[in-house]
This record gives C-alpha cells, structure tokens and sequence, in this order.
C-alpha cells in the first residue's frame, strides 16, 4: 500500500509486511494475524513457490483462516525462467486441499470476483491464480456470473462442443469457439464454488447430450469431475518465450480448434451424459 510505511520495530501501527524470500514464514504470519482478529491479511509471491509455502496453507485450511494467497505467473506463459516457475502440477494440488478455494480468472471481471469471494470467505482461504501476461476483457464476462463459480461466457445455439477452460486460456477458446460456430464456452474460475451451486444450474452450463472438453494449460487430473476429454500439460514445462511455449504446447486459439474439431468427430455416433450426476 503506496500511502502505508513498513511494519517494523518502534513502527507498529504500519501495515505493509516487508517478509523478504521465505514463503512459509510469509503465509504463518498472515495465519496468525487472522487468528489474531481485526484484518484481512493477504500475501503474494509467484504460484509455484506455493510449494515453499504449502504447509502454512494447509494450516488456513485447518484453522479456518480466511487468508488471501494472491500468487502471480500462474502458468508456461511465464516463459524464459523455465519449469522450476512453471506451476504445472499446482493447480491439482490446490483444487485438492481442503476447505481452499482456488480461483483463476479469465479477466478483470473475473479477477475482481475473485477479490469479492476470498474477502467474503472469512472462514476459507483464498488461491487467486494470476497471470504474468495482459489477458483481454472478455464480452461474455461479469463479476456476477464469475461469483456462481462457473458459467456460460461464449454461446451457441446447438453446440456440437463444450470447450471449459479456467484464465489465460479461457480467451483462447473463446477465438476458436468464434472459428467454428458450434462451440460453447465455459468458464470455471472456481471449481469449488461452482460445485455449490444447483444441479440444475450447473446441468445448465454442462447438460445432457454434448461432449466437453477441458483445455488448461497445467496437469489434467481432476478435470474428470467435468470434462469426457481433456487437454493439458502432464510434463513439467520448458524455457523460452512464452509465445514460443504456447505454440509448443498446443495453446494457440488455431491448435484448440483443431482439437475441437478431432473430438466432435469422435464424438458421433457417441451418447454423452452429463458427468455432474453423480449419488454423492
């Protein structure tokens, strides 16, 4: 905070923690001033290094600890600095703890619910997966459907594919959706929270009768909940441009459609249930 000064020894009463490279030491400290009572504390550091941290994460969860995570370069498009940055396997390990939720926006709408969200969450911490790279506002989106956790952002009258997708890829399947003309697409910024709403909203969004393909730029597991196919990164990353990664791992808005394109014809001659219905 630009207006604040640093807490620091005979200056107690300022609120920016300066908490240097030590990501676990950061995250305890934002627990135990939650515990304490009276602020919302939030911390920030790369999403990978959530690695570092994961222990006292684990603990907001436990300790009902409504800490905000707002981890940055959430993806491969971090680029040169390789693998050890890119969280790959990251985002299963997050949307698998418990009492956690993990939200990664498309947009700033989405990125401004996610903020409404996590300091609503007073007993549930908070992962806000954020992107290196500037992400185009999305037409289809708003901070009340990004609030249900998942909605319809790009629709069609008799989609012959359900592309899903969460951030940095979202817009990349909207410009393939936009190519083809019988695609739908749909945003999950928040499993969780999408998770909590109506079965008969949810059946909605993903209803009976059309194939769903999920398309992420990170591991595939989990993605089962929703998606008949999926497509991801089950590698760890590389180092380059992250122009020149998107291209190598098949995230161009051309590489979605081809995709799109081979599953729809798989697809015929198929039946295609609805995978939210399910006993418990």
């Amino acid at each position: 905070m630009k207006d604040d000064k640093d807490f620091q020894k005979g200056s107690y009463s300022q609120r920016n923690v300066r908490f240097g490279v030590r990501e676990h030491a950061m995250s305890a400290i934002c627990n135990g001033i939650s515990a304490f009572g009276g602020f919302i504390p939030f911390c920030s550091t790369f999403l990978n290094f959530i690695g570092y941290a994961y222990g006292a994460v684990i603990l907001s969860g436990l300790s009902m600890e409504g800490v905000l995570y707002i981890f940055t370069h959430d993806s491969i498009y971090l680029g040169e600095d390789g693998p050890t940055h890119q969280p790959i396997e990251k985002y299963s390990t997050c949307r698998a703890t418990p009492n956690l939720n993990f939200f990664r926006p498309a947009d700033s709408n989405e990125t401004l619910a996610a903020y409404i969200f996590a300091i609503r969450s007073r007993k549930t911490p908070t992962v806000m997966s954020l992107t290196r790279q500037n992400l185009p506002n999305l037409e289809g989106s708003s901070v009340e459907n990004a609030l249900k956790g998942g909605y319809i952002i790009h629709n069609t009258e008799s989609p012959q594919l359900i592309l899903i997708s969460t951030g940095s890829e979202v817009s990349v399947c909207v410009a393939a959706a936009k190519k083809h003309g019988n695609i739908r697409v749909v945003s999950v910024p928040c499993w969780e929270l999408f998770d909590q709403q109506t079965l008969e909203y949810r059946k909605s969004v993903l209803p009976d009768g059309v194939p769903v393909l999920s398309v992420e730029a990170a591991a595939t597991l989990g993605w089962e909940r929703y998606a008949h196919v999926s497509y991801g990164i089950n590698r760890y990353g590389l180092s380059g441009p992250g122009n020149d990664l998107q291209k190598f791992f098949g995230f161009l808005p051309e590489q979605i459609l081809e995709k799109s394109e081979k599953v729809i014809e798989w697809a015929k001659g198929r039946t295609f249930c609805s995978l939210l219905d399910r006993p418990f």
